[in-house]
């Protein structure tokens, strides 16, 4: 086997990472170390410098041969390690807990979350455009803030051309999403509207604005337009929902949209997810939480409820036809 060089990139099976190899810098510290999690930075911006399409090969084989990007978590399914991208496609779930009750009221950033994790169970190539986006922004805005503008047209096309693919991808799921949360909330609040956002006017090509807007992209380093700025709006009456409705109110929202987007898995994608709702009664006043359960009835899918409350329990029982119900005492 030849000797390693500076640079040079393996995958240690030992250890489940991604390693580079360093010189000494006078700290005695040459040798193998670990990429991801503080690893060495060669470059700017943490990037291994080398041809920028040979270090996306790279990173691209590593998720080939281990199934993961160099950082993602592992878990253990049957003893047997699975990362976390695997488990969600083996098991789908629509996770409704704590931070699911603050979607209206959240950033654009826990949104956008919430929306690519539906579409990345439901779309195959969704996984490898979020990436290819994501690392092309990432490279826009390190030239930003070195102000390489020499470099900033190829990545405009490039980003752009990610961006589309990436937008449409979320307004496809989005469009399927709301028709299934009208469905929902047309039995209790017929005059709510909800509107995506795609992060830019779409009335303008992208590539186009991204030169339009490099004077200011400069100003601020970062690129100030595009998917990664996209929203999801609630609105009743073209007025934004969080100055309607209650805190109660606002959370029974952000649970018919997990729901809606939990439906479109199945009907849509012929998914069968898990509905998974954690301690929701202690979250919602009686009378929202009575028409969380009055939802429950048109909502045909397996769900698993934790909660406190026997209250919750006995409503759950009457409306639905097969229930089982497990205690769980804390021991020790």
């Amino acid at each position: 086997t030849s000797s390693p060089v500076v640079g040079m990139l393996r995958f240690n099976a030992t250890i489940d990472n991604a390693q580079i190899y360093v010189a000494d810098d006078g700290t005695g510290q040459a040798g193998w170390t670990s990429v991801a999690g503080g690893g060495p930075s060669l470059g700017e911006d943490s990037v291994v410098r080398t041809n920028n399409d040979e270090v996306d090969e790279i990173k691209q084989n590593l998720i080939d041969r281990c199934g993961k990007m160099p950082s993602e978590s592992m878990n253990l399914l049957n003893n047997k390690k699975i990362t976390t991208s695997k488990l969600i496609k083996e098991f789908p779930c629509t996770p409704i807990h704590n931070n699911t009750f603050s979607f209206a009221d959240a950033s654009p950033d826990f949104r956008r979350k919430l929306l690519d994790r539906s579409i990345f169970i439901s779309e195959k190539s969704f996984s490898e455009c979020w990436f290819s986006y994501y690392r092309s922004l990432k490279q826009r805005n390190s030239i930003l803030k070195n102000n390489r503008i020499s470099d900033i047209y190829t990545w405009n096309t490039k980003l752009s051309n990610e961006g589309i693919k990436l937008n449409n991808m979320r307004k496809n799921f989005f469009t399927k999403t709301k028709n299934e949360f009208h469905y929902l909330i047309d039995l209790i609040q017929p005059s709510s509207v909800i509107d995506f956002f795609s992060g830019w006017d779409e009335n303008k090509n992208l590539n186009d604005l991204l030169q339009e807007n490099q004077d200011i992209d400069l100003k601020r380093k970062s690129t100030t337009q595009g998917p990664h700025k996209s929203d999801i709006k609630f609105l009743i009456n073209n007025i934004d929902a969080r100055q309607i409705l209650s805190r109660g109110e606002q959370k029974f929202f952000s649970i018919l949209w997990s729901l809606a987007q939990h439906e479109v898995l199945k009907k849509q994608y012929k998914i069968n997810a898990t509905l998974i709702v954690d301690d929701i009664k202690s979250e919602l006043d009686d009378r929202v939480f009575n028409l969380f359960v009055e939802t429950l009835k048109h909502i045909k899918t397996q769900a698993i409820f934790s909660c406190i409350d026997d209250c919750f329990s006995s409503k759950i029982i009457a409306s639905l036809n097969e229930f089982k119900k497990f205690h769980v005492e804390q021991l020790g």
